[in-house]
């Protein structure tokens, strides 16, 4: 398969962001009274924090404003990342310098805010490589819904048959599945196994394999010209 376009989601993806988003969890919810436990952030992986937090709310008996609790939440982990910066997941450079050399458009698909989704591109040095960006407040659905996926490949003018989508978490892979993409996974804190039985076509154990096997530019045109 040639792909057109690379889709990318960005947390636990691209940057390795997760384990910084359940500590700013675990912080923010300690102050409500909440003990935030690994089955509960682990379980929030590609899903966004404001229905997380509205969950929560219901199940604690707790009457206030999700998207007060989401600033909260967000001002710790942008701090956090302004102070201690953002580590890239192994092979993303690869990748990208893989993509940029066969012309193949890359969009960041991610269920953050787009000024989080800014700061995280910034701090690991992918902000100029990685403008064009799909963002939470893009969409009234969010992943699993196919919804970014789809907004992304119409901004691209691709179709979801010509789109790699590369993602962690199994909301992720559902939504790219669902817009018609090709999905591959990057297993870290969820399993390969989940990821495979959420409908993911291969894992990759670094994102530097995702475009193995697709001919190079080069192959191309020598099979063109006989």
């Amino acid at each position: 398969m040639t792909y057109a376009a690379l889709l990318l989601d960005l947390d636990g993806t691209l940057v390795d962001s997760e384990p910084r988003h359940f500590h700013a969890h675990r912080t923010f919810l300690a102050t409500q009274g909440i003990t935030a436990t690994d089955e509960m952030v682990v379980g929030n992986i590609g899903k966004g924090d404001h229905s997380f937090y509205q969950h929560l709310m219901k199940t604690h008996g707790i009457s206030a404003d999700a998207a007060a609790w989401v600033e909260r939440k967000t001002a710790l982990l942008m701090e956090s990342y302004r102070i201690e910066g953002l580590a890239l997941r192994p092979g993303v450079h690869e990748l990208l310098a893989r993509a940029l050399a066969e012309g193949i458009a890359c969009t960041v698909v991610t269920s953050a805010e787009r000024r989080l989704c800014a700061l995280s591109l910034d701090v690991a040095g992918l902000a100029k490589r990685l403008a064009s960006r799909i963002c939470h407040e893009d969409t009234v659905e969010h992943k699993p819904h196919p919804a970014p996926y789809l907004l992304a490949c119409r901004r691209l003018s691709v179709p979801p048959q010509r789109c790699l989508v590369i993602e962690d978490s199994v909301s992720g892979v559902r939504s790219g599945k669902a817009a018609g993409c090709t999905v591959f996974a990057s297993p870290g804190l969820v399993s390969a196994a989940e990821l495979l039985a959420a409908g993911a076509d291969r894992c990759v154990a670094s994102l530097a394999e995702a475009l193995d096997g697709m001919p190079s530019s080069s192959t191309r045109l020598r099979t063109a010209g006989g």
